[in-house]
């Protein structure tokens, strides 16, 4: 694979496998019927609203070091742009980070893996390499590294903040015979043994997006094969989850899900959605297991082929 030149940037969770890869989560979803949006209402009753609290685990990946979550999609011709989020709920100016980007078949925006205090990100080539690609904190990278192989048979990869409570960022992938695992990230993009999670996960639509219930442990979010039900799996603390709840129904009108953190910094970690017209839509978070009435925050979005 020809290496990614990683050109003009400055200042991204979804995270999830591309397009085209077998059970990817992010747009694989099955066209849109007649249901209105889903509404991201109904309590699962982990925990009482807390909405001047702000959630544990935010800002997973700040490209640019203002103190604000981004986002970072992949155009149809390889080009990737950084989405520098204005804090509010809205976007600043996008700048183009780099080309070549067609060449890897997973990327996850997992946050800081190297301990630089700087947001990185992981790319899968077409061979099942891993790809560190450090962050500069200015909305770039440094040279990258390869940090591991055999990783073609997994069919979804995904960010997972940080699942065992060791302070770092962790990743969750699922093998083709649905087997979903926890792969803790220590010191510098070094991976410590991976935890087995369970089976069954064929079909879902899986995302970290960091703690959502409040409690302090990031958790699980994951859409049924059938795109309606969105089902919160609460984490544990130590690589594992505890049951599931359903958040709400309602989600197969949605080509794609994201999970970048507190999005805009108000009560809790938030949850992004791309409908099949190209809208991005915000599900505000109130760190109590709530996804709020959404909001459009862009439109177009349909060029993108990865976005986290």
């Amino acid at each position: 694979m020809s290496r990614i030149k990683t050109g003009l940037a400055s200042g991204a969770l979804l995270a999830v496998v591309l397009a085209g890869v077998q059970g990817g989560a992010a747009f694989g979803a099955s066209p849109p019927g007649s249901s209105p949006l889903p509404g991201g209402v109904q309590s699962v009753g982990v925990a009482a609203a807390r909405l001047a609290d702000a959630a544990a685990v935010t800002r997973l990946s700040d490209f640019n070091k203002d103190a604000r979550t981004d986002l970072i999609a992949r155009d149809t011709a390889g080009r990737l742009w950084l989405y520098p989020g204005n804090g509010a709920g809205g976007f600043l100016s996008r700048r183009q980070m780099g080309v070549g980007w067609n060449n890897l078949t997973a990327i996850v925006t997992p946050g800081d893996v190297t301990g630089g205090g700087n947001a990185d990100v992981l790319g899968r080539d077409t061979a099942g390499r891993l790809w560190l690609y450090p962050g500069n904190g200015a909305g770039g990278f440094l040279s990258r590294r390869q940090i591991g192989q055999g990783w073609n048979h997994m069919n979804l990869i995904t960010n997972a903040a940080d699942m065992t409570g060791d302070g770092r960022a962790d990743v969750l992938a699922r093998d083709a015979a649905g087997v979903l695992w926890l792969y803790p990230l220590t010191g510098n993009a070094i991976f410590g043994s991976r935890i087995r999670i369970g089976s069954g996960w064929n079909a879902f639509d899986i995302m970290g997006p960091g703690d959502v219930s409040g409690d302090g442990w990031p958790d699980i979010l994951a859409r049924e094969p059938d795109g309606q039900i969105l089902r919160l799996y609460r984490g544990n603390g130590v690589g594992g989850f505890i049951g599931y709840l359903p958040v709400s129904t309602g989600w197969h009108v949605m080509s794609a899900l994201l999970t970048p953190g507190n999005w805009e910094r108000a009560a809790g970690n938030d949850l992004l959605t791309r409908d099949f017209g190209g809208r991005l839509w915000l599900y505000p978070g109130d760190n109590a297991g709530v996804f709020g009435p959404p909001r459009q925050i862009g439109q177009g979005w349909n060029g993108m082929t990865y976005i986290g």
